[in-house]
C-alpha cells in the first residue's frame, strides 16, 4: 500500500512538470514576435517654374476723403485689418528681381466729375519694411486741364506746361522749362517746388528760383524722356516726361514704365535672391488727392512680375 502510494504520488509530480514546460514552451504570452522591413525607393525631378503670388488677393482702403492718406486696408474676404501684404516665391527657381504694375486712368480725371474715371492703382505706394518712406509704385499725372493764375507770374521765362503733383493732401507745383519744341527732348529741364500745397497754405510757387529742385531731361525714345533721379518727398524718383507735355510718370518700383532701363535701379523692388518657398512683405499706402468727386472710383489692380535667375 505504501508502494502503490509513493508510485501515484510520483506520477502525479512529473505530469505537473510536463504540463509547466508545455505551458512555458507554447503559452500564448511568451511567443517571440518576429519583425522585418522593406524600402521602396521615392524619386521625383522638379520642373523649372516660376510662380510669384500676392496675399492677400483684395485690398478694401473703405471710405475716404480727398486729401486723405491710408495706411491700413480690410481683407473683405477674411474680415481683417492689415497694412502690408505678402510677396511669396511658390515656384522651384530663384527669383532674382520683383517690381510691380499699377493701373492709371488712360484720360486726365480731374475736372471730368466722374468718379469711375480715377483709378486708386495710381494712388499707390510701397515700401520694403527696412525703408523709411513710402513711395509711389507708378503715378501719372497730367498738366493742368485749367489756368492756375497765382502760379503763372512765378514760372520761368521758357516754360512749357505745369501741373500738380498731387500726393494726398500734399500738391506740388511743376513745370517743364525749355526751348525745344517737345518736352521730352534732352536739354529741357523739369522744375518742381518743394513746398506743398493745400487747404491751408500756398506752397512754392515761384519756380523760377528759390525753394526748387531741378532735373535734366534726357531723351530716351520718340514719346518720353527721363529725369533720372529727382526727390519728391524724401524718395528718389524716376520721372518719365511725356513728348506732347501733356503728362509726368513719378516712379520708383515698376520695371516696364517708361525710360526704366534708362534710368538706374528703379523698378527693383527685391535686393536679394528670393528662394522658392521664401517671401518678401511690402507695407502699404493709399494717397487720396484732392479733387476726386464723390462715389466709386474704377477698380486698380496692382501687379508683381518676378524675374528668374
Amino acid at each position: 500500500m505504501n508502494r502503490k502510494g509513493f508510485r501515484l504520488v510520483g506520477t502525479t509530480v512529473l505530469l505537473v512538470v510536463v504540463l509547466m514546460i508545455v505551458a512555458v514552451l507554447f503559452g500564448t504570452n511568451n511567443v517571440a514576435e518576429a519583425q522585418t522591413t522593406s524600402n521602396a525607393t521615392v524619386t521625383v525631378q522638379i520642373g523649372a517654374v516660376t510662380i510669384v503670388d500676392i496675399t492677400p488677393e483684395k485690398m478694401d482702403f473703405g471710405t475716404a476723403n480727398p486729401g486723405d492718406r491710408l495706411y491700413q486696408y480690410t481683407d473683405p474676404d477674411n474680415n481683417i485689418q492689415l497694412s502690408q501684404i505678402q510677396i511669396e516665391n511658390l515656384g522651384s527657381t530663384n527669383i532674382t528681381k520683383i517690381w510691380f504694375n499699377v493701373t492709371q486712368p488712360s484720360s486726365n480725371p480731374f475736372g471730368t466729375g466722374t468718379p469711375s474715371n480715377y483709378n486708386p492703382g495710381n494712388w499707390l505706394l510701397l515700401k520694403r519694411t527696412t525703408d523709411q518712406y513710402f513711395a509711389y509704385v507708378d503715378r501719372v499725372e497730367w498738366n493742368s486741364s485749367y489756368p492756375i493764375v497765382y502760379l503763372e507770374p512765378g514760372l520761368p521765362s521758357n516754360w512749357k506746361t505745369y501741373g500738380k503733383i498731387r500726393m494726398g493732401n500734399h500738391e506740388y507745383f511743376w513745370t517743364i522749362n525749355g526751348t525745344a519744341a517737345y518736352c521730352n527732348t534732352t536739354g529741357n529741364t523739369l522744375v518742381i517746388g518743394q513746398t506743398p500745397h493745400n487747404e491751408t497754405q500756398t506752397g512754392t510757387i515761384n519756380l523760377a528760383s528759390g525753394d526748387i529742385v531741378v532735373g535734366s531731361i534726357q531723351g530716351v525714345d520718340a514719346n518720353w524722356g527721363i529725369v533720372n533721379g529727382i526727390t519728391i518727398e524724401n524718395v528718389s524718383y524716376c520721372v518719365a516726361v511725356s513728348a506732347d507735355c501733356s503728362k509726368l510718370r513719378i516712379y520708383k518700383w515698376n520695371g516696364d514704365a517708361p525710360g526704366a532701363g534708362s534710368c538706374g535701379a528703379y523698378g527693383d523692388f527685391n535686393t536679394e535672391t528670393l528662394y522658392p518657398g521664401d517671401s518678401v512683405i511690402a507695407d502699404v499706402a493709399l494717397y487720396v488727392p484732392y479733387g476726386v468727386p464723390q462715389g466709386t472710383p474704377s477698380t486698380g489692380y496692382l501687379t508683381v512680375i518676378a524675374q528668374a535667375a
